[in-house]
């Protein structure tokens, strides 16, 4: 897992070209203009950016997942949330999706602050629960970079 802020997105160019991509696409993401839902295919067709405008919510409403083919790019363009974070290998593998490509999980997990302009990499082997809100339900511009690790 890594978190960061967009400005410091070069320090991950050396992860690959999809992450580049998607980094660069986040990084012309103004955070005043509202968000409509979308998926946009950047070019090359190799990365999904899922554009979702949505309202933060209690974490325990927020229930956990991981991904065995895909790392997901996860950006705050506007908002704040906290995101659950927890290894795979300590939460017990409930269900798997192949074609989603979601693993529901259970246990527990620490929530972490992203806040505007913020993203977070979570790999394969990094459980994560997305939207959890900050101290009451507020209005959140997020995005999530879809890029395939394998499979």
């Amino acid at each position: 897992m890594i978190i960061d802020r967009i400005e410091n997105r070069e320090r991950y160019y050396p992860l690959g070209e999809d992450i580049r991509q998607a980094l660069e696409y986040f990084a012309s993401v103004r955070p005043d203009e509202p968000l409509e839902k979308a998926n946009v295919l950047l070019d090359g067709g190799r990365v999904l950016v899922k554009i979702r405008p949505m309202t933060t919510k209690p974490e325990v409403d927020c229930p956990f997942e991981a991904h065995r083919d895909y790392l997901d790019i996860h950006f705050v363009a506007y908002g704040a949330e906290k995101i659950g974070y927890a290894d795979l290998s300590t939460m017990r593998v409930v269900s798997y999706d192949e074609e989603k490509d979601a693993c529901a999980v259970e246990g527990e997990g620490e929530f972490l602050p992203l806040g505007q302009g913020c993203f977070m990499i979570t790999f394969p082997n990094d459980a994560h629960a997305p939207c959890g809100m900050t101290d009451k339900p507020t209005p959140l511009g997020k995005m999530i970079a879809k890029i395939r690790t394998g499979g």
